[in-house]
């Protein structure tokens, strides 16, 4: 892979999943947004609240990274991504087509009492922040330029594993989202 493709792969990801939701999610009511298919499972609004926790995050420690870029950039230089145990690891755990469950840390699950309109806001304007951001980013070396986790300071992740990661973990719980909607079967006001 390579990195300016994989910015520009990533970019059209993070906006489908922008149209889906807007598509999908902002026509539902509250009331939709909170509804649990069964109390031990997720509703939509869960589901973007535990997005939002997650990878505001990560998303604050890539802007630093992109504001420490100063205001002249020339071209960003393409490379080859790499990978390490961490990066790798991070990305199986919350790739889509992994079906194994994996309890949220207790800092990323979300509150039952959430604003459900408030979070989809949230989640979208993250979502456009790490749109702009994987376009800003690509001036750094994706390779040996690192963020920490969610883990501590002592476990960091290279830029590029964490947004290959911050996309696929989004497109994980987007299609949790529409199973809920599905199970639901919602209709549009």
């Amino acid at each position: 892979m390579q990195k300016l493709e994989t910015a520009r792969q990533l970019r059209e990801r993070i906006q489908t999943v922008l149209d889906t939701v807007g598509r999908e999610f902002e026509p539902l009511s509250d009331e939709q947004l909170r509804w649990k298919p069964a109390p031990d499972k997720w509703s939509i609004a869960e589901c973007l609240q535990h997005l939002n926790l997650a990878e505001r995050f990560y998303i604050r420690n890539l802007q630093h990274k992109a504001d420490g870029l100063g205001l002249v950039q020339h071209a960003p230089t393409d490379q080859p991504l790499g990978s390490d145990w961490v990066g790798k690891s991070l990305r199986w755990a919350v790739d889509p087509q992994v079906k194994m469950k994996l309890p949220a840390p207790s800092m990323v699950r979300p509150r039952s009492d959430l604003d459900a309109r408030k979070t989809l806001e949230q989640f979208r304007e993250l979502q456009q922040l790490l749109h702009d951001l994987t376009d800003r980013l690509s001036y750094l070396d994706w390779n040996t330029t690192k963020i920490p986790t969610l883990f501590g300071n002592w476990l960091k992740i290279r830029v590029g594993d964490a947004l290959l990661m911050l996309v696929a973990h989004t497109e994980r719980h987007l299609a949790q989202a529409m199973r809920v909607k599905q199970t639901g079967k919602f209709a549009v006001n």
